[in-house]
């Protein structure tokens, strides 16, 4: 059973295939101590990231790693059971690392953000994180001009059913969101020009 403050958010990423994959570098990756702070578990829609140790807000928790590709090798059509990608650019997708933030999974009441520095996109707590609880984002927060939205099942109580781009979210969460500075430049051009 998951148990986390998102109300038990589970199953995000998978595999895909693309030839020759440009792979993000390591350097910059939070100390290994911090990992040891995390464990792949099962859980309710599949399998999450929990917290052995306690976390504090703020702290970098993981770095996102994998193979780098355009829009236009995504497969079509895009299944979320199937197909799981992180959105980097505005045309850039980042696939599975075969580490633990191929298993972050999507939460509408988020503990986590992702920060996107020179050193590379990582995952950072956004509030405190006390130990068995899962880690999780909010994919939206990185999501713009993706024709897809797929069915929320976070449990959260603010869940929103539906997870979609980052200009379809409330304004008072997008607000809340930029406060945190969790999201990435590319969506921050889009909102700026609403």
């Amino acid at each position: 059973m998951c148990k986390g403050s998102d109300g038990g958010s589970c199953g995000r990423a998978k595999a895909f295939a693309v030839s020759k994959p440009k792979m993000l570098q390591e350097r910059g990756s939070p100390p290994f101590f911090i990992m040891k702070k995390l464990e792949l578990k099962n859980c309710t829609h599949g399998r999450g990231v929990f917290v052995k140790e306690p976390i504090e807000a703020g702290e970098e928790i993981l770095q996102f790693e994998g193979p780098v590709m355009d829009s236009n090798d995504l497969p079509d059509p895009y299944t979320a059971e199937t197909d799981y990608y992180l959105q980097i650019g505005e045309n850039q997708f980042m696939g599975p690392s075969g580490k633990l933030d191929d298993y972050v999974n999507h939460s509408c009441e988020p503990n986590c953000g992702i920060k996107f520095d020179v050193d590379g996109i990582k995952l950072v707590a956004i509030v405190p994180i006390d130990a068995g609880y899962q880690i999780t984002f909010d994919y939206s927060t990185t999501m713009h001009n993706f024709d897809y939205e797929m069915k929320c099942a976070c449990g959260s109580n603010s869940c929103r059913q539906r997870v979609k781009n980052f200009v379809q979210l409330p304004a008072e969460l997008q607000a809340k969101y930029i406060q945190l500075g969790i999201v990435p430049h590319y969506l921050l051009r889009v909102h700026d020009r609403h």
